[in-house]
């Protein structure tokens, strides 16, 4: 009987204690990671301006295309905006106030462009320049990176099946091109699905365009 209560007590602990004071722990190293990471790139060091480019410049690249539609000029005005903040003195507070910098000097240099051009055909120039489709692009791009991140994350068979399942193709499409059957496209796309939900579980937006995405198919 003692047993059973110590066994029950341990129990208690586990899911209603100890839980919780492990999720703040890990929390707690995540924002410790992060402050230790903008130091470094407040300080300009190269290795961790490296990484942080590796990371972030196809999203920055993604972004700036929105405005040109111009994939080479897109990859310019990127590395563009990351040299600015790197010949600039600026000292930001989190990582998140760095990429608001960097997406901000993209869109000068994409808006500059387009004002520039002689011929304008089909740029709505007022609608590039409110902030509300500066805003929308970030959102959106933001999403994405975070859900491809998550996708990285899963066993390579699954990777190749939510890419190709994002890109557009069908079940028996996906089949044909990995030369697998339908029913294994279905159970690991299925098993896929349920693992992105629960690395995406803390971003209530990010799973929220994840869910929409699988359920317009």
């Amino acid at each position: 009987m003692y047993l059973k209560i110590i066994t029950f007590v341990d129990c208690i602990l586990t899911c209603f204690i100890l839980r919780p004071v492990n999720q703040v722990h890990n929390k707690l190293r995540i924002v410790e990671q992060q402050i230790q990471i903008i130091d470094k790139l407040n300080n300009r060091d190269r290795e961790s301006l490296k990484t942080f480019f590796r990371s972030f410049y196809p999203s920055v690249c993604v972004f700036a295309n929105k405005y040109v539609h111009d994939s080479d000029l897109s990859e310019d005005f990127a590395q563009e905006a990351f040299l600015s903040f790197w010949l600039s003195e600026y000292k930001f507070a989190d990582i998140k106030a760095l990429k608001g910098f960097i997406y901000t000097s993209a869109r000068n240099l994409c808006l500059n462009y387009i004002k520039s051009k002689t011929i304008r055909d089909g740029i709505n120039q007022t609608l590039m320049k409110s902030e509300s489709f500066f805003h929308d692009l970030i959102v959106e791009e933001e999403t994405y990176r975070i859900i491809h991140q998550a996708i990285e994350q899963l066993p390579p068979q699954s990777q190749k099946i939510i890419t190709l399942f994002i890109n557009g193709y069908k079940n028996p499409e996906i089949a044909d091109e990995l030369n697998i059957s339908i029913n294994t496209v279905k159970s690991l796309k299925k098993s896929a699905y349920s693992k992105l939900k629960e690395l995406l579980k803390d971003n209530v937006y990010v799973l929220f365009v994840l869910n929409q995405f699988f359920n317009s198919f």
